[in-house]
């Protein structure tokens, strides 16, 4: 928690608006992706929803996807950016894909209380399955400290990891429902669709703060399964690894 709280006191230090730009960058993505999308483009979830109704299913996706990506991203260098830590005796190296991992959930726990002061005054109001909201913010932590993990040691020995890592997040992101509705992912896709992480995690937001009901339970069943399977899979590949850590970086 230390170096997760040093994290977020230093990130800003020097900008003029500080830790506001946790904010200011998500919104500005916002508005941006609202007009091209539901402006031009004519994109909606509900066939009788407005421009505010699209802005708030697609800022709760966007909240889930900023902070799966900065994860992810921070967390694939996270061993090879602190090399001169890893090459200390005993030094936890597990500590580092975790620390970005937990700072990015403050940041996203920061956007989750903006979306819900808009949905209170702009939507139908929250009801008690907000309440959910933090499990599942687990839960998809879980996930990208798991994957977090396998990609960090990759990056040990394939520095080009890094690379693809934000490569592969562009078109992640856009094959996941954030800025359309799952129900436009055409037949023939719905195989991708379904083993797609991040879209049963997004589907589960929207269910509980958007929608006000409890997702399905398949969808809750498949997120927790997705999140425990990367973890299990990603910890063990890191800790087969850790040793050799200090001679590669």
């Amino acid at each position: 928690m230390a170096f997760a709280s040093n994290d977020l006191k230093h990130r800003y230090v020097g900008s003029s608006i500080g830790f506001f730009w946790t904010v200011v960058n998500p919104i500005v993505e916002l508005v941006t992706y609202t007009f091209v999308f539901h402006v031009l483009m004519g994109v909606t979830f509900h066939p009788t929803g407005g421009t505010v109704h699209y802005s708030l299913f697609l800022f709760c996706g966007m909240v889930a996807w900023f902070s799966v990506s900065e994860g992810l991203t921070r967390a694939t260098t996270s061993i090879t950016d602190h090399a001169h830590m890893i090459k200390k005796v005993n030094f936890p190296a597990a500590v580092l894909p975790s620390y970005v991992v937990v700072s990015a959930v403050f940041n996203q726990l920061v956007r989750t209380v903006i979306l819900a002061v808009g949905v209170i005054f702009l939507g139908n109001g929250l009801s008690a399955h907000f309440l959910m909201v933090p499990l599942f913010v687990a839960v998809q932590a879980l996930f990208v400290l798991g994957l977090g993990f396998f990609l960090a040691t990759a990056n040990v020995y394939f520095r080009d990891t890094s690379h693809w890592v934000n490569a592969v997040l562009l078109g992640w992101m856009f094959v996941t429902p954030i800025f359309y509705p799952p129900a436009a992912y055409p037949r023939e896709f719905q195989l991708l669709l379904q083993l797609n992480p991040l879209a049963h995690i997004v589907g589960v937001y929207q269910e509980l703060i958007l929608n006000q009901r409890m997702p399905h339970p398949r969808q809750m069943m498949l997120t927790l399964t997705f999140a425990v399977f990367t973890f299990v899979i990603g910890y063990s590949v890191f800790a087969h690894h850790r040793r050799r850590f200090a001679d590669l970086t």
